[in-house]
This record gives structure tokens, sequence and C-alpha cells, in this order.
């Protein structure tokens, strides 16, 4: 045989035994897939079986309880916000999904202040395991015994037992009542006790129609209430009974003011002719011209004055605001801070005439007046205010003509 068959031999076998090796390699490969696939399956089937029926008991962190936004207690605010509180976490741990063993768990995390001392004491007393042990029904009667005592009861079935609907507040007062029939429920023990009593609560004008409507349900009388409430605020029914006694008061006020301004013009007008012309003294006056000054009643105190606010201090010495360098204003005739003698109001003529009326003003001795005559008004001097003579006759008039005389002739 020649080298080139017997190299062709050789290949034959080798291919052959390959062929042998591939199919028993393919057949082992395969068969341990399947066994894995079926290891893999049977592994899957004996961990849902195994897995708790109860699905209550899944883990649950506070974290989860916490994303939810619970609102915080502390356990200061009275029995309102208390209740208030209840309602708001029982809705959070139901949105959170939290089961009913960790109800008391995650709602005493939010505890602040003086809830958080309290349920530490309570912890104390009975024992972690123990106090977390506790169900939220449980947990909700201890903290009605310690932050809602009898007497603070007592405050709100006083408040429940007089409730009233404030002008158009309509929702508030639906608000309030649900609330307090929560409460006290011995108020409101039968469906009919509770319409009977809300009706009772709303004004007139809105309980009139509920009542007359006879509502079934309570819900019923809520929207009716409602209804009926909104079309009396849109009538302006309440700001028709406000304006009309704003127009009252304002009328009466006006009245007063103008009773007022009138008794004072006449008051003054009074003052001016008795300084003209009024010089004898108070005896000469007849009894039956003597009538008794009348003053205006005083309504509203006068306005306060206005800060000063300008550059200048306070004088010690006058009591007013001017420069430092500057002398204080002050009135040599009449002996008052304030103005100077040049603008003084009581001068020679003005300052006499004052002084007999004051002089008139004062009170005389009864013996005098029974034994002087009445007499006339007495007309006087329009130059001093002397009842002794006339213009035409007053010396200090004829002082000035005198002096005029020389120069005339001087002239």
């Amino acid at each position: 045989m020649s080298s080139s068959s017997m190299s062709r031999q050789r290949l034959t076998h080798q291919e052959k035994r390959d062929r042998r090796f591939a199919a028993i390699i393919s057949k082992t490969v395969a068969k341990a897939v399947s066994d894995v696939f079926e290891n893999a399956s049977k592994s899957s089937e004996e961990s849902q079986i195994a897995a708790p029926k109860d699905s209550s008991k899944a883990p649950f962190s506070f974290k989860q309880f916490k994303a939810c936004g619970p609102k915080e207690f502390t356990g200061e605010d009275g029995p309102t916000a208390l209740f208030h509180w209840f309602d708001s976490v029982e809705v959070t741990l139901r949105q959170s999904g939290c089961p009913n063993h960790l109800h008391t768990l995650n709602a005493t995390g939010v505890f602040q202040s003086r809830a958080l001392d309290w349920w530490t004491a309570e912890r104390n007393k009975r024992g972690n395991d123990a106090a977390y042990e506790l169900t939220w029904e449980e947990l909700k009667a201890i903290m009605m015994d310690e932050l809602c005592p009898p007497y603070e009861r007592q405050k709100l079935e006083d408040e429940f037992w007089g409730i009233k609907q404030k002008e158009g507040d309509n929702a508030g007062l639906t608000a309030r009542f649900k609330q307090l029939s929560m409460i006290c429920p011995d108020q409101v023990k039968t469906p009919d006790m509770t319409i009977k009593k809300y009706i009772c609560a709303l004004p007139d004008c809105v309980a009139d129609f509920v009542h007359v409507a006879k509502p079934a349900t309570i819900e019923e009388t809520y929207l009716l209430a409602a209804e009926i409430n909104d079309k009396r605020v849109k009538a302006g029914f309440w700001d028709k009974q406000a304006k009309s006694l704003h127009q009252v008061t304002a009328a009466s006020t006006d009245s007063t003011t103008t009773q007022a301004s009138k008794s004072s013009r006449r008051r003054k007008k009074n003052k001016s002719c008795a300084a003209a012309t009024t010089a004898a003294p108070l005896q000469s006056i007849p009894a039956q011209q003597q009538q008794p000054q009348r003053t205006a009643p005083v309504i509203n105190a006068p306005p306060a004055k206005r800060a000063y606010t300008g550059p200048h201090p306070l004088c010690p010495t006058c009591s007013y605001h001017h420069p430092v360098g500057v002398a204080c204003r002050f009135c040599a005739h009449c002996n008052v801070y304030g103005h100077f003698t040049a603008s003084c109001r009581y001068g020679p003529r003005q300052a006499q005439a004052q002084a007999t009326v004051n002089q008139a003003l004062l009170p005389a001795p009864q013996v005098q007046q029974a034994v002087q005559a009445p007499a006339a008004n007495v007309r006087t001097c329009f130059a001093c205010g002397d009842p002794n003579h006339f213009a035409n006759r007053c010396p200090n008039r004829v002082v000035k003509q005198e002096a005029q005389q020389p120069q005339q002739q001087q002239q």
C-alpha cells in the first residue's frame, strides 16, 4: 500500500471517532439542561407552597407610613383637635396599607410634646410589648380618657345643645354638627332627633323651607339646607340686615351731631352779644331774662392732636417747639406763652369787655337782687366799653381830636 492510501485510512478513523464524541456530548448536555429546568421549576413550586397564607403579616416599615404624610399630634389643642387627628390618621393608615397589628406602632410614632410624654409614661407602666400590642380602638379609648376628661366633654355637650348657624356659614355649621354628633351621641340617638336638632340650628329663613320639605335622612337635610342657604346668600339676605342696622346707627349719630353743632353756634352768638352790648352788673338784669347757660351733650371725645414731626426740640419753658437760639413767644398783656403781644387776641378793649362780662357772670347776693329794681339794658361806649358815656363823649376820642388840632394850625 502506498503512503497516500495509509493517510486516507487514518483520516477516516479519526473522523469516525470525533463523530462518536460529538454524539455523546450532545446527549449529555441535553440531559443536563433538562435536569436544570426541572430543578428550577420544582424550587419555584416549593417556594410558592412555603409562602405564608396570611398576607396581612407582610413586612411593613414606618418609612412607608411616614411617606404618606401623617399629621403630628401634640395633645395641647383640646378635644376637637384630638378627634380631627383620629380622622386624619385613620385615612393615612388606610392609604399606606398598614396592617392592623401595626396601627398602634405607626400612629404613636407621630406623637409630640405632651402626647409623647404621656405615651412614654404608658409604655413604662405597661411595658413596650404590651403597649404596642394594643389595638387601634383600645388606643383611642385610652387617649379619650387622658386628653378628653369629663369636664371637657361637658363643655362640648353644652356647645352642641345650643349650636346655631352664624349668618350664612352653613358649611361651618354642618362640619361642626358632624363632629359634635360623634362626640355627644346621646343628643342624636335616632335619625329623627338628628334631623330635628339640625333644623333647629338653622336660621329661620332656611329652617322653615327645610322643615316643610320633610327630608327622610340627615344627608338630604344637609344638601337641602346648603342649597337654600346659598340662595339666601346670593340674594343678600344677611347683607341687607347689616346695611339697615348701619343706616340706623349713622342716622342717630348725624342727628346728635347736628344738635350739638346748633347748640355750639347758639352759645357762641350769645357770648359775642354779651361782649358787645352788656356792661351793667348782674343785679341790673331782670330775673326773667337770666337763663342758665346750656351746654351741648358730649357725644364723642375730640380727636387727639397730631404729634409734632418738625426738626425743632421741645422747649421746657414754654412747652412749644422752636429753634434753640430763638426767644420764647410770650405775651406781656395776658402773660401766656405761645404768641406775642402784638398778635394778642385780648387787647385793651377786649380785655376790659371780657372783664365786664366776667363780673356780670359772678353770682350776686340775693338781698341786693330783691332791693334793686330791674332796669333795661344800658348802652355802652363802643370805643372803650364804659357805660357812663357814649362814643361822642369818650375822653380817648377827645384827646385824639385835641392832638390833631395843633397839627392843623401849624399847617
